[in-house]
């Protein structure tokens, strides 16, 4: 059986990495997107391939936010299958061993690319960069790490290329990629930032009298307010892993938008490790952006630690 020789790299990798994707069951006009963006580009498959539709948008440690104009930085391997040790290390996503998998085969493909791909989390064709297609049997597959951080597979069907003329219009996307280390436990970190009795005290972090309002659960909406009356923006909870990940997503006109926040306890030194994902902010705001989520992380600790 097919299942009992693959090996993916999200099990390869670290588990520290990615302890959150082994636990899953299975405005800017630089993002201005067409109607027919919002539906499914992905083909319907009569038979489902092992080696694709996984799909680990909290790795954030692994495969980090990424700006489309540093893409010839992203580690890749063109004309060749990977080794072991280059899908543990991020290069590449999906082991093939040859000696089981003879016909298996690189495709004759530079990359990273970039791609659009249709998240079932999000409802939205999301950017991605094409880091690895390969042939195997009859299907062409490829890796992929989500633009905003994290990393999934898909058919080579499933994903839509995005032109040099297209990517030279998006411009820059820079995100903001933080961590922080506490002295709490997971429950409690969790804790702070769904409970609405912290969410003034972490609003402040971002403008006087901000607060998100939300009960944090999977199509939740989000509300991020000025008061009570005042709603500025209005997102969705994509992801809900209670103590473990948090997603959500906002669509200003076609400006995608997203948060993601990844809990990970260390058992051992019986802390845990906050990371957050924000962007794209535009190039004019992503260093006060960066100011700001610093000193949410730390109010965050700050909240975790007084108990």
């Amino acid at each position: 059986m097919w299942s009992e020789k693959l090996t993916f790299s999200f099990f390869l990798i670290s588990f520290f990495w990615l302890a959150s994707c082994a636990q899953q069951e299975i405005v800017n006009n630089q993002f201005e997107t067409s109607i027919k963006e919002e539906q499914p580009i992905k083909p319907k498959y009569g038979t489902k391939n092992p080696f694709v539709g996984w799909s680990c948008p909290d790795n954030l440690r692994g495969f980090p936010p990424v700006n489309i104009q540093e893409l010839d930085q992203v580690p890749v391997v063109n004309g060749r299958l990977p080794t072991e040790e280059e899908t543990m290390n991020g290069t590449s996503l999906i082991y093939l061993d040859t000696a089981e998998y003879q016909n298996a085969r690189a495709l004759d493909m530079t990359m990273p690319r970039l791609a659009r791909f249709y998240s079932d989390y999000t409802k939205k064709n999301e950017l991605v960069i094409v880091i690895q297609a390969v042939v195997v049997f009859r299907d062409t597959m490829v890796g992929f790490r989500y633009l905003n951080g994290g990393n999934g597979s898909a058919y080579l069907g499933e994903v839509s290329f995005v032109s040099d003329e297209e990517m030279d219009k998006l411009g820059a996307t820079p995100f903001v990629a933080a961590e922080v280390e506490i002295n709490a436990p997971k429950e409690r970190i969790d804790e702070i930032i769904t409970d609405p009795a912290y969410a003034k005290d972490l609003g402040e972090m971002f403008d006087k009298n901000a607060y998100v309002e939300s009960d944090w659960q999977n199509d939740s909406k989000v509300y991020f307010k000025y008061g009570p009356d005042k709603v500025v923006s209005t997102g969705i909870v994509t992801a809900s892993w209670d103590n473990l990940y948090y997603q959500v997503d906002y669509n200003f006109d076609g400006y995608h938008y997203a948060e993601k926040f990844l809990i990970l306890e260390n058992a051992g030194t019986k802390s845990t490790q906050l990371i957050i994902a924000a962007g794209p902010y535009s190039q004019e705001d992503i260093d006060a952006q960066k100011i700001v989520w610093n000193n949410w992380l730390q109010k965050v600790k700050e909240l975790s630690e007084d108990s």
